[in-house]
């Protein structure tokens, strides 16, 4: 069964079937399917502002949202979650290793394919799953400025619980891209951001060396993907009601960071 679960698996994540998704999901034709792809992942229909007006399900996948429907937790030492989604993981980071999920470890310097890893040692990180039904656009979680950005070629093997279950080092393999930013007192964090089947663009939205409010949109997603939060040690304090497997919004507080 697991072999057959990793043909599966390895099948779907082919360029070729990349692409033809892409393809599919981007034509008119497709427009047809919002309203069952709806029904079957159950979308808050109270969030989709224009029904009618989406040119393909691509367009629909990355629908926004009222601003007024994601409040951002106000706070000048509030950090929040950037995305809507899953938390599978948690937890501080170990001898330069964290785990993501189903006690799969990961080497920060591969994840995050970054020269100065040393203050990612011992700091906290989160992983968010976001599903089919959330809303896939990516806003920034604190003021910072972008200080480097890299994207890192990879596979796109499904980072839902077939792929992660399946795969060793899912997430050190599938296309990602990686921001680190650094806050006016000096802390450092970064967010990766995972692709995944169907995911034809990891769209980022900022330049490098720009300061960026919180709550800004900064990308997106189109179709399944993963977000990866990762902060320096002893710079953030995580909000005590995070646990795995929780459901969180964008917007929604998950813990304070150091302003001075």
């Amino acid at each position: 069964m697991k072999l057959l679960k990793k043909a599966v698996v390895h099948s779907i994540s082919r360029k070729s079937f990349g692409k033809a998704f892409d393809i599919a999901c981007g034509s008119r034709f497709s427009k047809l399917f919002i309203k069952p792809y709806i029904r079957l992942y159950k979308v808050n229909r109270d969030e989709i502002r224009h029904p009618s007006q989406y040119k393909s399900l691509a367009d629909f996948f990355v629908r926004d949202i009222c601003p007024t429907l994601r409040p951002i937790a106000p706070g000048e030492d509030v950090v929040i979650s950037p995305v809507d989604g899953k938390i599978v993981d948690l937890g501080f980071a170990k001898e330069h290793k964290i785990i993501l999920a189903k006690n799969n470890t990961y080497s920060i310097p591969e994840l995050l394919s970054y020269e100065d890893v040393e203050a990612f040692q011992d700091g906290y990180y989160l992983n968010i799953y976001l599903s089919p039904r959330n809303y896939h656009r990516i806003h920034m979680p604190f003021s910072a400025r972008a200080i480097k950005y890299r994207y890192i070629p990879g596979k796109v093997f499904p980072v839902n619980n077939l792929g992660v279950s399946t795969i060793k080092d899912l997430f050190a393999k599938n296309r990602r891209t990686c921001t680190v930013f650094e806050t006016a007192a000096g802390c450092k964090f970064a967010l990766i951001k995972v692709g995944a089947l169907g995911v034809g663009k990891i769209v980022s939205s900022f330049q490098v060396g720009q300061e960026i409010t919180k709550g800004a949109e900064i990308g997106r997603f189109e179709f399944g993907s993963t977000v990866i939060l990762f902060f320096e040690k002893n710079s953030f304090l995580p909000d005590k009601q995070l646990t795995a497997n929780m459901e969180i919004k964008m917007g929604q507080k998950i813990g304070t960071i150091r302003i001075r």
